[in-house]
């Protein structure tokens, strides 16, 4: 009887173990202008799939579809039915052929292609009012600082999420959730060579920054360059942060629109 007893108690500690571990809400996309797929949507299955042997954090899926609006809708409803608050959010999406981190989005539709419900927007403001650009509210420095020196020269820092659906929805996300980690990464699209091989990388790559952006602490990341000068100054001159701040200075600010 008491080994019985034991059995279902130490039942309910790895229970209760499990349903604490950290939590983090992962969206992506769907297919667009006539693809097959959406590799984003194979790099979130797979690390969906590696992540059931981790012990470290739980993952769950948000699929959206590419569309203006709608993939923030879906993707806060998905927030809204987790059974606890996510510790890190990440939104996924296809773009070029490399890993590619987002830093800032902009208050703006711009794009001439359709999304996936025939809707073209052409130099408007997502949220009327609201700043021009933010800076995403996850320690991407630390995150970054996570991959291997070889890893890291395969991964590019963006200061241009574009002006697309992608952009839409981690603007809207950024705007409506300002106290929660979430932030936006670009992998591979589905028309790159060595996809498979490009996908694991990926896959590979977001494990590690995950594990990293879970115990990091966040704040907004710089947009301006003076605010990135000052992360500079902050950061010791040869450390791997340093080595982000200079990089992503380096990089060519887009101006913002005027409405």
């Amino acid at each position: 009887m008491i080994y019985f007893l034991r059995l279902i108690l130490l039942s309910a500690i790895f229970s209760s173990h499990a349903w604490s571990r950290p939590l983090v809400l992962v969206g992506y996309f769907d297919a667009f202008e006539g693809a097959e797929n959406n590799n984003s949507e194979k790099v979130a299955k797979l690390l969906e799939k590696r992540s059931l042997n981790r012990s470290d954090y739980s993952l769950k899926l948000c699929q959206l579809r590419t569309v203006f609006d709608k993939s923030f809708y879906q993707f806060d409803t998905c927030l809204k039915n987790l059974h606890q608050v996510p510790d890190l959010v990440l939104g996924l999406g296809e773009a070029g052929c490399r890993f590619k981190i987002e830093t800032i989005v902009r208050n703006l539709d711009l794009n001439i292609r359709p999304d996936n419900e025939g809707n073209v927007r052409m130099n408007t403001p997502i949220i009327p009012g609201a700043p021009d650009e933010v800076g995403l509210n996850y320690p991407l420095a630390k995150m970054y600082c996570s991959l291997s020196p070889k890893e890291r020269s395969q991964t590019e820092i963006s200061r241009d999420a574009g002006s697309f659906v992608c952009n839409n929805l981690s603007y809207q996300f950024s705007f409506h959730y300002k106290n929660l980690k979430h932030g936006f990464i670009h992998v591979p699209s589905h028309s790159c060579r060595n996809l498979s091989e490009k996908t694991l990388l990926s896959v590979l790559k977001l494990e590690k920054m995950i594990s990293s952006g879970l115990i990091e602490s966040s704040s907004l990341l710089p947009v301006s360059s003076e605010e990135i000068q000052e992360k500079i100054q902050e950061t010791s001159g040869e450390s791997c942060e340093n080595e982000f701040y200079k990089k992503l200075k380096m990089l060519k600010r887009k101006s913002p629109r005027k409405f």
